[in-house]
């Protein structure tokens, strides 16, 4: 756990880049928490003397809150964020929800008419006077994720891009009171409060107005896709949800209600931009999870995200590699917003099986009219010109603003790209035996495959660092 304060300081004090970009915000640092810190962290209480209990008390089942006037949903007094069980509670880690004026949760609504933001109060607040709500429109719900807000960039960005390509409502989530904390667990406890908070007010909403819950699209980014989830779930199962690389750490549960699924709407399109283990420092939930699921680039890294200049001392602390994943994680919400707003930019998705002998014959197969082709973006849930999506799919993207490639680096990976993506099935999904990829691939490393034989240590740990 001083390991991860270490890195929340170095995050905050050095001067790191992204693509694009000469630093990072604390709007990008998403969704860090590894096994190797919790197991640390409880040694280190142990050494001390110091483990006791919290405040929550001791064993049995989970009780639930009382519902109050705010509240729409019961919400756990405890989330077991590390599958440790009944130990959660043992452990002096707050992984209590907070209270709903903790979290304070914000709804700020805008159109076309009027695209300046104009907060709405849920509960006896509640009024629609200033604001320009229409119910028979299609309404956008926008949800921030860890330690981000409703004001940042990305936020306002594909509020105004939303805007630009129909005439909605556009409603953006500010739970930054709930997820603006180092402590990761915390914002993912919060997640249950800020799900039963804009369930409540969405009911309110939609009894106020008439609006029909299969109007609405949800779009969350990171935690914000499985708050978007547990919201859809609990008021009827919206239109759509987007779920822009969905948060990984203390959500690879089988448990559906807690994370976002192909059930929790009509149709869920998935754009995954950092699906690696934690290991790897991976943000994103590597799996598969939606009707449509696209891995840009293999998922795993984006272009113009890799920091290729690094000393080797940069190279052996994690900050280099977690200014990588940050740079990764955020790419799926600039991935959609181009999709809102550039026409000429076509996200051209490839049927893909998921592995990394498939990424070259999904990309040469000929797209054919309700076949093996779709479009990563906004259109991706189908329109006269293009079939909805539906399976797992390999998208070419570049490094820079459009991230649109030309025709001719739609067929062919780079071989920088082919590496990458080698290392990252190798070590990424524990693949013992990859078969010698066919010669147009390719692939500059063909020697590199590895066998069988496992590795020692030490040779292991240089493979990581690469």
């Amino acid at each position: 756990m001083i390991f991860l304060i270490v890195i929340v300081v170095l995050i905050s004090t050095l001067d790191l880049g992204t693509a694009g970009r000469d630093w990072v915000t604390t709007e990008e640092f998403e969704n860090y928490i590894t096994p190797e810190d919790m197991r640390e962290f409880i040694k280190w209480c142990q050494r001390n003397d110091a483990l006791e209990t919290n405040e929550i008390g001791g064993g049995g089942d989970v009780n639930y809150a009382v519902f109050d006037e705010t509240t729409a949903l019961p919400v756990p007094d405890t989330v077991d964020c590390f599958g440790l069980g009944l130990l959660t509670r043992a452990l002096p880690l707050d992984m209590q929800p907070g209270t709903s004026d903790d979290v304070n949760t914000h709804f700020y609504f805008s159109s076309r008419r009027n695209p300046a933001r104009v907060q709405v109060f849920p509960g006896s607040q509640f009024g629609l006077e200033w604001v320009d709500f229409k119910p028979e429109r299609k309404t956008v719900m926008i949800v921030h994720g860890f330690m981000s807000h409703s004001n940042a960039s990305w936020v306002l960005d594909m509020t105004r891009a939303f805007l630009e390509w129909h005439d909605v409502n556009v409603i953006v989530v500010d739970w930054s009171r709930g997820g603006n904390t180092w402590k990761y667990w915390r914002a993912v406890a919060n997640t249950r409060r800020v799900g039963s908070d804009i369930t409540g007010f969405m009911k309110q909403l939609m009894a106020a107005t008439g609006a029909r819950v299969k109007d609405f699209h949800f779009v969350g980014h990171s935690l914000g896709a499985h708050i978007a989830s547990y919201v859809s779930y609990h008021i009827g199962k919206v239109a759509r949800i987007t779920g822009l690389d969905p948060a990984q750490p203390c959500f690879q549960t089988s448990n559906r209600v807690e994370r976002l699924d192909d059930t929790d709407a009509d149709f869920v399109d998935v754009i995954h931009t950092n699906g690696r283990l934690l290991h790897r420092i991976g943000f994103g939930l590597p799996d598969p999870i939606g009707h449509a699921d696209f891995y840009p680039n293999g998922g795993m890294q984006q272009p113009g995200c890799k920091q290729n200049n690094s000393s080797l001392w940069q190279r052996l602390l994690p900050v280099a590699r977690l200014q990588q994943a940050i740079c990764n994680h955020g790419r799926s919400y600039l991935l959609f917003t181009e999709s809102l707003i550039n026409s000429n930019c076509s996200f051209r998705a490839h049927q893909w099986n998921l592995t990394y002998e498939g990424v070259n014959a999904s990309l040469i197969a000929a797209c054919r009219r309700f076949s093996s082709c779709s479009v990563m973006g906004i259109n991706a849930v189908g329109d006269a010109r293009e079939t909805r999506a539906n399976g797992a799919y390999f998208v070419l993207t570049t490094e820079r603003n459009p991230y649109c490639p030309t025709e001719a680096e739609r067929r062919h990976p780079t071989p920088d790209l082919l590496k990458d993506l080698r290392r990252g099935f190798r070590i990424d999904r524990s693949a013992k035996d990859i078969p010698t990829p066919t010669p147009a691939y390719a692939d500059p490393d063909v020697q590199e495959i590895p066998t069988t034989t496992a590795k020692n240590w030490f040779w292991r740990l240089v493979s990581n660092l690469g």
